[in-house]
């Protein structure tokens, strides 16, 4: 007759336990740590072209395009770019919904304070800025959606005033 096998004794589980626990733990760990080791990140510094001057129609006074839109991974997250607009005080069109529902998000940089808005075909206010600003996001709590066959535009409030628009649209 085999002999059986006695039971590990009770201080040997827990051992066992560590051991087989271990490395796991420190998996955790380290997966933990690469993660707070991201920080989020900041925002882009201001580029030479930011630099704003008395004359509006300078060609300077505009903050660059590419610095809006580098801005879109923390502002826009999963979102495309969708059009890169210039306009004075007439409504620009941004996204079109041709095909299908679109949500957008916009940023904005202007060469004076202006309220920047986001209206529909008819004129309704989808967003509009808090305050008068030379820049900042319209849609920043949450995407602005239309129906397919509808349109964004961005509208300024200031008549003669240059408005660079950057717009990124869910997929």
């Amino acid at each position: 007759m085999a002999s059986r096998r006695p039971n590990p004794s009770p201080l040997r589980a827990p051992a066992r336990l560590v051991r087989e626990l271990g490395p796991f733990l420190l998996l955790v760990c380290a997966c933990g740590a690469a993660v707070r080791e991201a920080p989020p990140s900041p925002l882009p510094p201001p580029s030479p072209a930011a630099v704003t001057s008395s004359d509006p129609a300078a060609p300077d006074a505009l903050t660059a395009f590419e610095a809006i839109a580098a801005r879109g991974a923390s502002l826009a997250p999963g979102m495309r770019e969708a059009s890169r607009k210039e306009g004075a005080s007439d409504a620009v069109d941004l996204v079109k919904a041709d095909t299908h529902d679109a949500c957008v998000r916009v940023a904005f940089a202007a060469t004076a304070p202006i309220t920047a808005k986001l209206v529909d075909h008819a004129g309704g206010v989808l967003a509009a800025s808090d305050a008068p600003a030379t820049d900042g996001v319209l849609g920043a709590h949450g995407p602005v959606c239309i129906r397919k066959g509808d349109v964004v535009r961005g509208l300024a409030d200031v008549a003669g005033v240059r408005v660079r628009w950057v717009a990124w649209e869910a997929p």
